[in-house]
């Protein structure tokens, strides 16, 4: 007999790992590869394969391998199916044993000895061939005795039964006595006939009778105690003629029908939700817009986030998190009509899908209800919790925009409604591609200069009033005025750009390492081994999990005092508050560095922060400085600011001080450190020795810049 190809199931969700597993495989003859990326696509793959064996990794987003391995070996029709799972990571006994439980065979960790990997396959293509070849033989057998375990009944051309085996009474619970010269029809019925038969009997004679040898068919068989089962029946006949027996085998599929139905919603619901997954909303969504082209009718797509959902996770538990995304879940499928589909694309991101909707109006007031519906607070293990949410919407009219298109528009949008504040939705319209157009030529450009270190950084002191001299400069990224077009961007274009597409981190070492160039290069002059240095450090930095090690990565390379170096962070760096973040600063302050509160006095400043959080220096916002003298509030406010440092022992420094009438208001308050053009602008560090060396300490307000 020939063989059929062998099929091996790869299950990796990198793809330069499946290329690795199949090269390895390449020797293998009569062997067909498939790959998964995922483990609800592995699932998809096993509904019409049978494989002779799966490597499945372990660790995989959403559905890990272990979840795939217990649901493989659950199902009746792949139970037997030998599992070798593969594993990045150094393996306990506990996660060994919990892949053998789960219905692994074998563990592997990577990197894997290729020949290993090709042996032990090796022999599962072997074991698996075997079993094909005598499954095809013990089949041939098996028709004739008892069918491989199926209920065999022999009809006449009338359909009475002349013929039945002991599984076949066993399922229709009675004895053979009982049974012989039955209808077929006192124990079989039709789930669906085809038109034209009324009787099931005659419509699978037909069938045989055109159509050749073993025709199957789903049918109801009602057994003695008047219990229904589902059975699949195989009928088949000795000679293509009317007036011969039929053959039937039948099994009960009950189990089978089942299972293949979780998988089938595994694959296309998001297990913790029970929403639709990504894969499932995208068939939908090309689905409705082709439908819609032949109707003409409306297509709205809204993209969701939760805002800050990150500071849940973090601050309450993972657990308290997935609660919260399944009661999130329950209120959007609440509020929808039966025709629209919610999905959760993954994270705290979730998609809903409008169909025949008459008006862009109607899908705004959807969007509205859906932003008000999830601001309400949701009770999760006797704690009242608030999340809200940001909304995209975008249309396809009459099918013309198709499903990436209306992704990309949504998005756009998305943004647009966090950037006005979150907690609100915007309708596309084109005047945000334009807009989206001009930030992502901004952020390659940025990329580029990134890539080829061609930023530019700048200093601009910082004058101790006591002292009469400068004694520190803070960095600043500026967009380096060659190569890049005559137009420059400012910091407040390309920093949040920077920071929305993960640039900001390499944007932020590259600044570091300059700085420190520049404190080394300090420490061979007395007119310079005084000065501090301070660097902004962004939100997305602090908060990245390998922060401590880059910064040290960088700090090894130079040779300076760490006190000299100040982090300056703004309070969104700490807003959620998460042991993370407090754990970072205290190892800066541990090194020996100094952390200061930038702008302070703005956005959801609080003493608390002041109070928990190891800062050593706080800088009052220039929009305090620049109301100085033309204010009595901002005067009491600023003032209450410097004595409230004095109290924590901190010192302060006036940011934004532009001219005299600045500077002669905030002097007499207690603040003795200035930041501002009046002193100086932000300069090259070419330009900071000169600046130095000529700054008149006797006369500091004649300094002209």
């Amino acid at each position: 007999m020939d063989l059929q190809p062998s099929k091996i199931l790869i299950v990796d969700d990198i793809l330069h790992n499946r290329i690795a597993l199949t090269k390895v495989l390449k020797p293998l003859n009569n062997v067909e590869v498939v790959e998964a990326s995922s483990g609800n696509e592995a699932l998809k793959k096993l509904l019409n394969n049978d494989f002779s064996v799966v490597l499945l990794d372990v660790n995989m987003p959403g559905m890990d391998g272990y979840e795939v391995a217990d649901i493989i070996s659950s199902s009746q029709d792949h139970k037997h199916t030998p599992i070798v799972m593969l594993t990045a990571h150094d393996s306990s006994a506990s996660e060994v044993l919990r892949a053998y439980e789960a219905g692994a065979i074998d563990y592997l960790t990577k990197p894997i000895e290729s020949t290993i990997l090709l042996n032990k396959v090796k022999q599962f293509i072997k074991i698996s061939q075997l079993q094909a070849k005598t499954h095809y033989l013990k089949s041939e057998r098996e028709s004739i005795l008892e069918a491989a375990g199926q209920g065999v009944i022999k009809f006449t051309s009338e359909g009475n039964i002349e013929f039945i085996n002991k599984k076949a009474c066993q399922m229709l619970g009675a004895v053979a006595d009982k049974i012989i010269g039955s209808q077929f029809d006192k124990w079989f019925s039709h789930m669906e006939i085809e038109p034209d038969f009324d009787d099931l009997f005659m419509f699978l004679q037909t069938k045989v009778h055109k159509l050749g040898l073993y025709q199957q068919q789903i049918a109801k068989l009602i057994d003695n105690n008047k219990t229904v089962h589902l059975v699949e029946l195989t009928c088949t006949s000795p000679k293509r003629q009317k007036n011969y027996s039929m053959i039937v085998l039948f099994q009960d599929i009950s189990s089978r029908l089942e299972m293949e139905s979780k998988l089938v919603h595994l694959a296309n619901y998001d297990t913790l939700t029970q929403l639709a997954n990504r894969a499932c909303f995208h068939d939908n969504l090309a689905r409705a817009i082709n439908r819609s082209k032949r109707l003409e009718s409306t297509v709205v797509l809204l993209l969701l986030d939760l805002d800050r959902f990150k500071q849940v996770n973090d601050t309450l538990g993972h657990d308290v998190g997935d609660e919260l995304l399944q009661g999130v879940a329950k209120r959007l499928a609440s509020m929808l009509r039966e025709t629209d589909l919610a999905a959760r694309l993954g994270g705290d991101e979730f998609a809903i899908l409008i169909e025949d909707c008459q008006s862009s109006i109607d899908a705004e007031q959807l969007a509205k209800k859906v932003v008000s519906l999830i601001s309400k607070p949701f009770l999760i293990q006797d704690k009242e919790i608030c999340i809200e949410t940001s909304i995209g919407l975008s249309r396809s009219i009459a099918g013309k925009s198709d499903k990436a298109t209306l992704f990309k528009w949504a998005d756009i949008a998305l943004y647009e409604a966090k950037a006005e504040g979150r907690n609100c939705y915007k309708l596309f319209v084109p005047e945000m591609s334009v807009q989206a157009q001009k930030q992502a030529l901004i952020q390659s450009q940025l990329r580029q200069i990134i890539d080829q270190d061609l930023l530019d950084v700048q200093y601009q002191g910082q004058f101790c009033l006591e002292e009469n001299r400068f004694v520190g400069f803070e960095a600043l990224v500026r967009w380096p005025k060659y190569n890049f077009g005559d137009t420059q961007v400012s910091p407040a274009q390309f920093i949040p750009i920077a920071e929305q597409s993960h640039l900001i981190h390499e944007l932020g070492y590259q600044v570091l390492h300059q700085a420190c160039g520049v404190l080394q290069s300090w420490q061979l002059s007395s007119d310079t081994r005084h000065l501090t240095l301070a660097v902004n450090l962004s939100a997305k930095q602090l908060n990245a999990y390998d922060f401590l090690d880059r910064l040290e990565h960088v700090l090894c390379q130079f040779d300076f005092p760490l006190a000299k170096l100040t982090f300056e962070l703004t309070e969104t760096a700490f807003l959620d508050n998460s042991e993370h973040v407090q754990k970072c600063m205290k190892t800066l302050i541990n090194m020996g560095f100094s952390l200061a509160l930038d702008d302070f006095g703005t956005g959801y400043s609080s003493l608390n922060y002041l109070q928990n959080l190891p800062f050593d220096i706080i800088k009052i916002d220039r929009c305090f400085i620049q109301r100085l003298g033309f204010c009595h509030k901002t005067t009491a406010l600023v003032k209450a600011i410097i004595n409230i440092a004095d109290a924590f022992d901190m010192s302060v420094v006036a940011e934004g001080v532009e001219n005299k009438i600045q500077l002669d208001c905030i002097a007499p308050l207690g603040c003795h450190k200035i930041q501002g053009f009046y002193f100086s602008k932000p300069i090259p560090k070419e330009e900071i020795a000169s600046l130095i060396s000529t700054t008149n300490i006797t006369n500091k307000n004649a300094l002209s810049l």
